[in-house]
């Protein structure tokens, strides 16, 4: 079967069309000064009746621009996806602000920090996008030098480990110390902080935090309570299986969805009531959260603000603004079945926010 290709019509035909120079078109469909306005209407009107489409790839020649940001996630796909409702969120967030400035959003896969510091370097040389918007933040991340080198636009979704970075993130400390406290007005006093990998600095924040609450309550911060595991189901379940043998708990503080409910699954096969023997609390409150029985208190992290001011911030740098500060958001606790009742029965504290 024969393809027919749609034939892109050409500037030099709106000019001629229209009746004016080359150079007198282009003025009047970039918006430039210096063309009559009956001139711009009549050349707008021509290239409007022959669905003029003006070429991206000269465009970005002549401005030395895209158009275009990146998106990268350095972690793997099974991480990436077990977080889907917090990177749909982010995502969203991301596009709206770009679209509000004209620009293209281009997702770029990386499943290791050494994948992520090949494809940032090989981005910045081949200027395929005008800056980046880098998701999880490591403590040694590779890429950080090549961005350091060639002074890249760029913005981090998470605190980075080098201060002069610009970011946007919740504010973690007080996240870990939001949900630690509403377990602790609950009568809990053992409990368990189930976080991802500390070479995250929000999972560093949050356990700062984590132990900042245990400090305003007289306890004493205990290192067999804090439980690493990898954002996979996998090693979630491996660590606390072997937690829930060796270590005395009532309460689950875990830095994601999937980690509280690899939690919870544990614990009914060990015969432990949720909330009644161990109530648990997660970050980020997704679907799963909601919908998982019981439905597990929750903070929400507002995860497309996220995405939408690291677009504003980074679109500040590329145009020469100041771009300010780094942002924190703040977290919203929602309290839900998993610690709806305080240790030995009644009601959790009215002041909370409760949804079902």
């Amino acid at each position: 079967m024969k393809r027919f290709k749609m034939r892109r019509v050409t500037l030099k035909e709106v000019a001629s069309r229209a009746g004016v120079s080359l150079s007198t078109a282009s003025l009047a469909l970039n918006g430039k000064p210096g063309v009559h306005p009956e001139t711009r209407a009549k050349v707008l009107r021509v290239a409007w009746e022959l669905e003029y489409q003006p070429n991206a790839a000269a465009r970005s020649l002549a401005n030395g621009k895209s158009q275009a940001i990146g998106l990268v996630n350095p972690i793997s796909l099974e991480q990436l996806f077990s977080s889907a409702d917090f990177f749909m969120h982010l995502s969203r967030g991301l596009y709206q602000a770009a679209k509000e400035h004209n620009y293209h959003v281009f997702l770029l896969v990386s499943e290791t920090d050494q994948d992520a510091a090949e494809l940032v370097k090989e981005v910045i040389r081949q200027r395929r996008v005008d800056g980046l918007i880098i998701t999880n933040p490591a403590e040694a991340a590779s890429y950080l030098g090549e961005l350091e080198k060639y002074e890249f636009p760029c913005v981090f979704v998470g605190r980075p480990s080098d201060s002069q970075a610009l970011y946007v993130d919740n504010n973690n400390i007080e996240i870990g110390r939001l949900g630690t406290k509403h377990l602790l007005s609950l009568g809990r006093r053992d409990i368990a902080f189930l976080t991802g990998p500390l070479r995250f600095t929000h999972c560093q924040d949050r356990l700062l935090g984590y132990r900042m609450a245990l400090e305003e309550f007289g306890l004493t911060f205990r290192e067999e309570l804090v439980w690493q595991a990898e954002q996979s189901e996998e090693r979630i379940l491996t660590v606390v299986k072997e937690k829930i043998a060796q270590v005395k708990f009532d309460a689950i503080f875990a830095t994601s969805g999937l980690h509280a409910v690899c939690a919870i699954r544990v614990c009914q096969e060990h015969g432990l009531r949720i909330p009644d023997d161990v109530a648990v609390v997660c970050v980020e409150d997704s679907s799963l959260a909601k919908y998982f029985y019981p439905s597990i208190t929750a903070i929400e992290l507002d995860s497309f603000w996220l995405g939408y001011w690291a677009t504003k911030l980074l679109l500040r740098v590329i145009e020469g603004e100041d771009p300010g500060s780094p942002i924190l958001l703040p977290g919203k606790l929602v309290v839900r079945t998993s610690s709806a009742t305080k240790k030995g029965g009644g009601a959790g504290q009215e002041s909370l926010r409760s949804t079902p």
